[in-house]
């Protein structure tokens, strides 16, 4: 034991004062979350307005603008502006005033009552699509309520009962929801905080992979032989070397959480749950390293090895999409990749406030793929350290 810790210190002090090694550990995941959180964290940090055209000023009309307005809250991220007219909505929208509109147009309320059909017009900017998106949603809701109110008629009529009463019509029509910065069951998923956990994810590949570079380097320089020459063992060696750039690794990934949790407000969840699952996402993604770099016989090897394995688990995991966007057949293999079972655990934490029994499974799946993986990848890089 005390060779391998003698080993790693050394390992340590070699990684700590090369600044490539920081680089991956602690200083490109950390860019690379903030970068990603900004461009794909869609509204998660700023309010979004949505411009309301009344045109028609009927009582249909005018009870649906003010039931909109009324549904502001302090604590909503979307608000609700009145426009004069659809020209003055189209003006504000390429000036960036407002991030959408919804257009009623005159004569709605009498087309409603007689039957025919009419339509509501959504504006939207191609470069706030989520602000179109919820602008076409609020839109929908008040098409559906006018559905709904109909059919409740037309159904009454056709039993030969009386038509329903103002307050049963009115209730049908209630179709206007408050879009507070909620989500049933759970808070919203910070984009900083997914981003942060999903490349420091991507770069312990990079870290770890450091373990089987230096062996190579070592065996191809001689140092390796005269280090077994001593009494040293090849699996404290070995050991020695995957649990230095193990550490490394673990001191970036807390480097990247405590750095967007207090420089950007991410929300993690529980620490000691985070801390739990960061050592096993470690362990998880260092035995697929260890796996993919002992095939390599030279330094190059084991580099290009492990980064074309990081990037195709990266693209089946997960890590470049936002959460909840992947199709429905990437999510199902992101399921067998540790950094699939990672991103669902940490996901359920931040927004769940999940404990460690609750993602047990994601962490059993993660101490598996280490125990599988790794095995395999110790025993044939002692293999190589003994040849």
């Amino acid at each position: 034991m005390s060779s391998t810790w003698m080993v790693a210190a050394t390992e340590m002090r070699r990684r700590v004062r090369n600044r490539s090694a920081l680089l991956t550990a602690v200083v490109a995941p950390l860019a690379m979350a903030v970068v990603f959180g900004l461009l794909l964290g869609g509204t998660d940090s700023r309010s979004i307005t949505i411009g309301v055209v009344d045109a028609d000023r009927s009582e249909l009309t005018t009870s649906y603008v003010d039931g909109l307005l009324g549904a502001d809250s302090d604590d909503s991220p979307v608000s609700f502006v009145t426009v004069a007219d659809d020209a003055t909505a189209r003006r504000a929208l390429d000036d960036a005033d407002i991030d959408a509109a919804i257009v009623l147009p005159a004569g709605f309320g009498d087309q409603v009552a007689s039957g025919a059909g009419s339509t509501i017009e959504v504006l939207r900017d191609p470069r706030r699509e989520i602000s179109g998106e919820i602008a076409r949603s609020v839109a929908g809701r008040f098409a559906d309520g006018i559905t709904t109110r109909t059919l409740a008629a037309v159904t009454s009529i056709a039993v030969g009962a009386s038509l329903p009463d103002a307050a049963v019509l009115a209730g049908l029509d209630e179709t206007v929801d408050r879009l507070a910065d909620d989500s049933p069951g759970g808070s919203p998923l910070d984009a900083t905080a997914y981003f942060g956990v999903s490349m420091s994810i991507l770069f312990l590949f990079f870290t770890i992979s450091f373990a089987a570079q230096s062996l190579a380097r070592e065996r191809q320089t001689g140092i390796l032989a005269r280090l077994l020459a001593t009494d040293v063992q090849p699996a404290a060696i070995v050991a020695g070397k995957v649990l230095a750039v193990s550490l490394l690794g673990l001191a970036g990934f807390a480097t990247v959480w405590g750095v967007t949790s207090l420089a950007f407000g991410a929300e993690w969840g529980d620490p000691v749950t985070v801390i739990v699952t960061m050592v096993a996402t470690v362990l998880a993604v260092g035995g697929v390293a260890m796996f993919v770099s002992g095939f390599a016989r030279t330094p190059q090897q084991a580099e290009s090895y492990t980064s074309a394995v990081a990037f195709v688990l990266a693209l089946m995991g997960g890590n470049f999409i936002g959460p909840g966007q992947a199709p429905p057949l990437l999510d199902q293999l992101s399921r067998f990749t540790p950094n699939g079972q990672a991103l669902r655990a940490f996901t359920a934490i931040a927004t769940d406030g999940a404990s460690i029994a609750d993602i047990a499974g994601h962490l059993l799946a993660l101490l598996a793929i280490a125990v599988g993986f790794g095995a395999v990848g110790l025993t044939r890089t002692r293999k190589a350290v003994q040849r």
